[in-house]
């Protein structure tokens, strides 16, 4: 059973909700910029990365509402929709790439991934990948939400 987590911009949280309408995993979030992952879990592993980013403890971070907000669900709970915080859109956002390597680096070896030096490799590229979501999503105005989709 593979977990699938969805990291997309929208304008607001109706529009993110409509992500998550959908009958099949390649449907979740069409038409939306969004990165789709397996093993990365939003609720997990981002608020290490947003603590990396701003500086701000784990805890401070995880205690920012609406981090983690519950927007929507479908497919009887199986899956489901949430806000990340403006303050964390704005830290990715404004992340330098020259940045990326070093914060993908300490975000692999984080008690919540527990990774080498190949999980920072691709953790530079999905922070890459979230970085560019985030711009364009602060850019237009738009939030930064997920969604977590648990097969039957």
């Amino acid at each position: 059973m593979t977990i699938h987590y969805g990291y997309y911009a929208a304008t607001d949280d109706a529009h993110a909700a409509d992500a998550v309408e959908h009958d099949t995993l390649e449907e979740m979030g069409a038409g939306y910029d969004q990165l789709v992952l397996t093993g990365l879990d939003p609720e997990l592993h981002t608020p290490v990365l947003d603590s990396l980013i701003s500086g701000r403890p784990a805890q401070a971070v995880e205690a920012d509402p609406p981090y983690g907000a519950f927007v929507n669900s479908s497919d009887d709970g199986r899956t489901v929709c949430h806000a990340f915080t403006g303050a964390f859109r704005d830290a990715l956002a404004g992340l330098a790439p020259e940045a990326v390597p070093a914060v993908a680096a300490a975000w692999a070896a984080s008690d919540a991934v527990q990774g080498d030096a190949d999980a920072a490799e691709l953790l530079a590229q999905v922070l890459t990948e979230l970085t560019g979501i985030a711009r364009d999503a602060a850019d237009r105005g738009d939030g930064l939400y997920y969604w977590i989709s648990v097969p039957a």
